[in-house]
């Protein structure tokens, strides 16, 4: 889907449905062997699958892990990321439910779900001069001007370089502490309508798994939200 604010439902209806297999693997890590799932349902925006396994051994799950999710579509794999938000290794047949993290595209690419979300952020860094090279740092604080998984986008009055390294503080309004991350300006566009601002996207160069659950929770709920008035 190619909407900046991303419908997980409608990308989940429009690729995948009940029955359908899966494959499933270990977010991030090179070494994770596939296992394998079937859909047993969908609901309010979540995946119901059994529980992955891989050669009759269950996948170690737990809640709020990252997982990796292929399906095929025609010849062609596709992939995206989910978090594992509920288990249930007691029933007759176990499962595990998954909120979708990023939209189901060819593996080539991959697009995090983004939300328009105004939430408190603290920016520092160091920009370097184009004319001398020399370094000059700079902290601002400011609002997200959308949130995903992978990064945030701002409105800023100043152009940041592409490849800028910065670090951010997110406060999400969960109740928990503040999110410290460590990131890089991958855009900085002028906004047609408001010359004035540049349109700034980061990308999270190091999150921890937890981190990043905190986030797909509340783009999550917060996309429910929209969708049930």
């Amino acid at each position: 889907m190619t909407s900046e604010n991303q419908d997980f439902t409608e990308d989940i209806k429009k690729y995948i449905a009940v029955n359908e297999i899966l494959q499933v693997r270990i977010a991030d890590d090179t070494e994770s062997p596939t296992y394998y799932s079937r859909i047993n349902d969908i609901t309010e925006g979540k995946l119901v699958i059994a529980w992955p396994t891989h050669r009759g051994i269950r996948l170690l799950a737990h809640r709020d892990q990252m997982l990796t999710l292929f399906i095929m579509r025609g010849e062609e794999p596709h992939e995206f990321g989910g978090l594992v938000d509920e288990l249930d290794s007691s029933a007759k047949m176990p499962q595990i439910t998954i909120i979708p993290g990023s939209s189901i595209i060819r593996i080539q690419r991959r697009q995090n779900f983004r939300i328009k979300s105004l939430i408190p952020i603290e920016i520092a860094g160091q920009m370097r001069d184009p004319k001398d090279g020399s370094l000059s740092a700079f902290a601002f604080q400011t609002t997200t001007y959308d949130l995903s998984a992978g990064g945030v986008a701002i409105l800023y009055s100043k152009h940041l370089p592409e490849g800028t390294p910065v670090e951010i503080k997110i406060a999400l309004p969960d109740g928990v502490s503040i999110i410290r991350l460590p990131c890089r300006v991958i855009y900085s566009e002028s906004i047609p309508d408001n010359p004035a601002l540049y349109r700034t996207g980061i990308r999270y160069l190091m999150i921890t798994e937890k981190e990043r659950a905190r986030i797909v929770r509340y783009v999550y709920r917060t996309q429910l939200k929209g969708l049930h008035p």
